[in-house]
């Protein structure tokens, strides 16, 4: 009696990461969509590289930088599908596939839907993160060795900020339920986090007050914890005062604030959506 309950979940969570990559992929071909999701994260990192290098104009301590900016392009594949692409996977669920009632009415619980939708965006995330850094490392030339990585390190920050990212996401897309026409909404959402996390250029080259709120983010100690993990004090460092874990011990306790606040709001969304008919409402799409 106890084995059922659990098998019937994870039966549930398998199909959901299963869906979840099915609609990613619009229901194409593997090989073709293998074939796009290499070729996209690699042309977002050449854009930054081409941007950067125009700017700069080669001045600077260039290696540096670069080795920053491109870890923290790599890394947020994971923000932004974990943000954007979910977001307008439970928007597409309603609007366009009008599933998202049922997916409430089914045996399983809808938590556990959205955690195996969002686990089915980040799965996809890690190959374009990987796909990045060994373009970067081969082309760009940057000091990653796969031999020197503190993959311990490297693991549990991902691992926190995946949960992070998780609440946020399931939290947002329960909110944007109540817009009739909210698609894109979770683009944006991502492309404000983008400015805020430390992704392309410190936060402490934001003013005062935008610099604190973005200290409060698991995000920005996510990345540089990366970037530890893999340059070892070779790339500029947001945090250069704090020990790895302290600043670990910032991340833990960011991502311990975000999920209970996640999980407040998306409480409150939960049942505003069951009481205003959010869930089956028609929608624009």
């Amino acid at each position: 009696m106890v084995v059922a309950p659990a098998a019937r979940t994870w039966t549930g969570f398998t199909t959901a990461v299963r869906l979840g990559w099915a609609v990613s992929s619009n229901w194409t071909r593997p090989a073709l969509f293998v074939i796009y999701a290499v070729l996209r994260p690699i042309s977002t990192a050449l854009i930054l590289v081409v941007m950067y290098n125009v700017i700069t104009g080669g001045r600077g301590n260039a290696r540096t930088y670069l080795s920053f900016l491109i870890i923290g392009t790599a890394f947020w594949a994971f923000v932004n599908e974990g943000v954007s692409e979910f977001a307008v996977g439970i928007l597409e669920d309603r609007g366009r596939f009008k599933m998202l009632k049922y997916a409430y009415l089914a045996p399983l619980r809808f938590p556990i839907f959205l955690v195996g939708r969002a686990s089915s965006k980040l799965t996809s995330a890690a190959a374009s993160v990987l796909i990045v850094l060994v373009v970067a490392t081969v082309g760009l030339r940057l000091p990653i060795s796969p031999l020197e990585v503190n993959y311990g390190l490297l693991a549990i920050a991902c691992l926190l900020a995946f949960i992070a990212v998780m609440a946020f996401s399931i939290a947002l897309s329960m909110i944007l339920l109540a817009g009739r026409d909210a698609y894109g909404y979770g683009e944006i959402m991502a492309q404000v986090l983008y400015l805020f996390s430390g992704a392309i250029f410190p936060i402490a080259v934001l003013p005062g007050p935008l610099a604190f709120l973005a200290s409060l983010s698991p995000l920005a100690y996510w990345l540089e914890l990366t970037r530890r993990a893999i340059l070892h004090g070779r790339v500029y460092e947001m945090f250069p005062n704090l020990s790895d874990g302290e600043v670990l011990l910032r991340l833990a306790l960011a991502t311990a604030g975000t999920v209970a606040l996640g999980y407040l709001t998306y409480l409150w969304a939960d049942r505003r959506a069951r009481r205003k008919g959010y869930i089956d409402m028609d929608a624009n799409f």
